[in-house]
């Protein structure tokens, strides 16, 4: 049985993973077989990064299951167990078809232990017990090593962006945002990695001739320099620093402020709402922009629907992805209210 560890293990260790995946809601997420309910699970191929490649194709070759976060806990030998959260996968990258249920961590691990799967059972409960215990520099920290990693090793704009389509599908799949953008002003990107949508809001604004000056602040130094080399005309507005109390310089604020909400843990997100409403955005004239890339296909789980479960009035929401036909609109928008 694993033995519980709370860091990375060395990538020369690790030849299979056991993910436990979980929803935004928290709960547990079991895949249907014909021999019952199991957990994602496979082998670390030859020449795999399992950190980058592992993590990304189980998931998504087993059980359809694109993840945002992924933590280990446990090690086998060479086996080593971890939870992700995330969401059903809804594009067009390679994916099964699989069956899953959504339950409560506890209902799952007594699925499992009735099938006669009493490690994986245990292993549910290990990682409910991980994914539950509050730990915001860890979630940073997990947040820096896997994006920063992943996002320099991006053979495309796209790629370098966290993003695994071509440019129609990008645009397909992010033009929505400027649908929260109805004049000139200034644009902030929090969670700008190489920049890629500061330049794209820019042009796609511009073709309704609007015009956009756009920011850009990322968690990684390394993602932030990326920005500066790819755009050195803007390399002086790109900035270091954490979503959740970054502070412009200089008192700056601006008219259009992005943010994605899973920049910070669940339990923060009305906190980090609350602090761009106060520190970045313009007070009385400016708007928050929220998305949400992590939603699974139900239309109470869109980013309009989270901000109205944290108390905060929705002005408007985008149209959604326009690769799939599922309801959920996945950027909504805040008025800030006046200074004062």
């Amino acid at each position: 049985m694993f033995r519980t560890i709370s860091a990375d293990p060395a990538p020369d260790r690790v030849r299979r993973i056991t993910f436990v995946p979980f929803v935004a809601d928290g709960q547990c997420v079991l895949v249907e077989g014909q021999a019952g309910p199991g957990l994602p699970t496979g082998e670390v191929l030859a020449g795999d990064d399992y950190l980058l490649d592992t993590v990304l194709r189980v998931p998504l070759r087993t059980a359809g299951f694109r993840y945002q976060h992924f933590r280990p806990f446990g090690l086998d030998g060479a086996h080593l167990y971890a939870w992700i959260e995330g969401a059903p996968y809804t594009g067009d990258r390679p994916h099964a078809q699989a069956e899953l249920t959504i339950c409560p961590a506890e209902q799952a691990a007594e699925r499992l232990r009735a099938a006669g799967q009493p490690v994986l059972a245990e292993a549910v409960m290990a990682a409910a017990a991980a994914y539950r215990a509050p730990d915001d520099e860890a979630y940073y920290a997990a947040n820096l090593r896997t994006l920063q990693r992943a996002y320099l090793r991006g053979k495309t704009a796209q790629e370098g962006s966290g993003f695994g389509g071509d440019d129609r599908l990008w645009r397909q799949a992010r033009q929505h945002i400027t649908e929260g953008i109805g004049c000139s002003g200034t644009f902030l990107d929090v969670g700008c990695a190489n920049g890629l949508l500061m330049e794209s809001v820019t042009a796609w604004c511009a073709e309704r001739g609007l015009q956009v000056e756009p920011y850009g602040l990322d968690l990684a130094p390394g993602l932030a320099e990326l920005a500066r080399r790819r755009l050195p005309h803007w390399a002086d507005r790109i900035w270091v620093g954490n979503a959740i109390d970054w502070v412009p310089p200089n008192g700056q604020r601006f008219d259009y402020v992005h943010i994605l909400l899973d920049c910070v843990p669940q339990a923060r997100r009305a906190d980090l709402i609350r602090h761009h409403l106060t520190w970045t955005v313009a007070p009385g004239t400016g708007r928050l922009l929220v998305s949400d890339y992590t939603t699974s296909p139900s239309a109470d789980d869109t980013a309009a629907a989270v901000l109205r479960s944290l108390g905060f009035d929705c002005t408007g929401e985008s149209g959604g992805d326009r690769r799939t036909t599922r309801p959920p609109a996945p950027t909504a928008w805040i008025d800030a209210p006046p200074s004062g």
